[in-house]
Formats: structure tokens, sequence, C-alpha cells
């Protein structure tokens, strides 16, 4: 079994590119939104230094959608059979190559099973023994972010290391549409600056107050006339959505209560100016779209801005103040399983995130 260490892409590869032979690669990330977003910047490295390479992602039926009219992603294959079936199928179209992003049982035994001859990932759980090139990373321990500690798997192919950031590609027409359903649905006239507030995560990341987002949306509105404040939620969600509308003063947010898909969805954050939120898919649905950002991150190490937060340079992070609650700066030791127990969420305030906000809409109401 070869291990490697941890390491840097090579600026320059060990292998002349003239003399790589062309690959089938398939990249394996079977989890959330956010997780398959931050794969692509790796895809585009690896079109780059292959560009008549065949490349596959194998990922979940609910997040295939993200990579659809992605250049660098030939094939969409969706993890929706039982093992015995997809091993099968993965191995009748001969990849050479497989690389897993993130590990798990299922994720593992797929290239496994399928006689992938050459199965990267990263060693940070027991079915990584199914590797035979393991790539030693301490993703709990490091201060990197997911989309770097994802592009430094790349290491064992020798690929030059091209800037590359996180993409979600849509079509004209799919913006288009999506800015005559603003029109109709909302009456968003050109000259409105849209912001959309997703305040939920789905249990992904500790959730700023309800109660704050309400308080937030109040000082925006009571200052702008022109900026419209569409909040946004999975069906699931719309009791949230719900409750923040009524927790607001006279002037209300707009509401999305349609059923959309995911790339209609994408769509409507594509035409928002400013997109606030949690750590959660939207958010990094916007920053793959080039949008700025507003979030709130809390200091649990999994769920870390240093690791999770919106890929760039257009955005603005805000964490709890501990020491407001009587824990240390960087020890937040209170919390259980993702469960914050002393509320610290709660110290991020409403005026706060107010002056980011403004910040934001700085670069837009000129």
């Amino acid at each position: 079994m070869n291990v490697a260490k941890e390491e840097k892409l090579e600026t320059k590869p060990k292998i002349p590119p003239k003399e790589r032979k062309q690959k089938k690669f398939l990249l394996i990330r079977t989890d959330k939104i956010g997780d398959v977003i931050s794969i692509t910047p790796a895809a585009s490295i690896l079109r780059k230094n292959f560009p008549k390479a065949h490349i596959s992602a194998l990922v979940s039926p609910y997040t295939k959608d993200i990579l659809q009219n992605n250049t660098d992603i030939d094939e969409v294959i969706t993890d929706d059979k039982p093992l015995k079936l997809l091993a099968p199928l993965i191995k009748a179209k001969r990849f050479d190559t497989a690389i897993v992003f993130f590990v798990d049982k299922k994720s593992a035994l797929i290239p496994f099973l399928a006689g992938i001859k050459l199965r990267i990932g990263p060693a940070s759980k027991i079915w990584s023994v199914l590797f035979n090139k393991m790539i030693f990373q301490h993703r709990s321990k490091k201060v990197k972010h997911e989309i770097d500690f994802n592009i430094d798997l790349l290491a064992p192919l020798f690929v030059y290391k091209f800037p590359a950031t996180p993409k979600v590609i849509l079509t004209k027409e799919e913006k288009s549409e999506a800015k005559k359903y603003l029109k109709d649905t909302f009456e968003l006239k050109t000259k409105d600056a849209l912001i959309c507030i997703h305040p939920g995560s789905k249990g992904s990341a500790l959730d700023w107050p309800e109660k704050h987002y309400a308080k937030l949306i109040d000082l925006i509105l009571k200052k702008h006339n022109n900026v419209k404040i569409l909040l946004t939620g999975a069906q699931n969600e719309q009791r949230l959505l719900n409750r923040i509308y009524f927790r607001c003063s006279a002037k209300k947010p707009l509401v999305l209560s349609d059923t959309k898909t995911l790339r209609e969805f994408c769509a409507i954050i594509d035409q928002a100016d400013i997109t606030i939120s949690n750590s959660t898919g939207p958010l990094h649905i916007a920053a793959a779209l080039g949008k700025p950002t507003v979030s709130f991150y809390p200091k649990l190490k999994n769920c870390s801005k240093e690791r999770w937060g919106p890929y760039g340079k257009e955005h603005i992070i805000l964490e709890p103040i501990l020491s407001e609650i009587g824990v240390r700066e960087g020890f937040c030791f209170e919390c259980k399983d993702d469960k914050c127990i002393v509320q610290c969420m709660e110290t991020i305030n409403p005026s706060q995130a107010f002056t980011a906000v403004e910040k934001q809409l700085a670069k837009v109401l000129k």
C-alpha cells in the first residue's frame, strides 16, 4: 500500500504534459451541496492538466444539478443504487483513477470493487485502507479551507496548480427565467437591489437566531427604500420563514414560498446582489456565482469559517464573541454534537450584521 504525506501541489509537474497518458477520472463526493461545490476547483485543475481526459463525478441525486453545464465534468453519475448494482456499473466504465474527497464505507468500496487501478483519498477513516494512495491531511486539526484540502488530493497526479475557484454555471435562459419570475411574482424593479436571506441550515451548522434576522431586516428596510429582501428556504423551512416574517415590523420582506428545482433556486440566488446566510449550501452557491455574502459562523472546530467559509475575498463572516458569555476565545467546549448549549450565536448582534450588510450594499448602491 502506498502512503503519501500531505503536500502542496507542484508548481511544475514532475512528468512533462506531453508524456502524460490521457485518463478516465472518477471524482467521488456524495454528501451535500456545499461539499460538491468544494470539489469544482479540483475538477478545473484536473481539466487544465488533462484537457482530453474523461472526467466523471459520482454525487448524490440531490446535488447532481450543481454540476450541470460544468465543462470540467463530462458525466455526472448519481449514487442512488445499492452497492451491488453501482459497483458493476462503475466497473463497466473502465476508469483508471478514482479520487474520493469524502470517505465513508460506500464511497471507499465503490472504486475498490470496480477494480479502479489508482484509488486516491484522505487517510481519515478505517475504510481508507481500500485506497492505494492515501493522503494524510488531518482535516480536523489543520487550518485550511475544504477546497484546498480537496486540491491537495490531486498531488499524486503531479499536476500544475492553476488558480481555481468554485463554480456553478447557469445558462442565459435560466437567468432570464429567474429575472422574469422575480418581476412577475414580487414586482421586483430594475432599480431595486435584492438581498436574499437564507436563515436555515438543515442542521449543518449553528443558526443565527430568528429574532436577530427579523431585527436585521427591519434595520435594512427602514433605511433603504430601493432594497428588497427575499427570505428563502426549503419547503420544510416555510414555518421558519413565516416566523421571521411576522417578527418583522410594518415593512415586510418577500417570502419564497413556491417550490423550486435546485437549478431554479440557483438562478434566483444569482439575481440577488447580496446573500445573507448561516453556513449552508445556498451560501456556497452564492459564492460560486460570484455574489458578495454576509454569513454567521460558530466557533465549533468542525464548522469553522477557516474550513467551511465562503471561498474568495468578497465575503464578510461574523462570529460569536465568546467573552460575552464567559467562554475563553478559541475554547468553545460547552457545545456537544453541534448543539449550542451556551447560545453563543446570540452574541452576534443585529447592529453588527447591519454594518456588514451596509459595507456590501455600498458596492451595489452607487
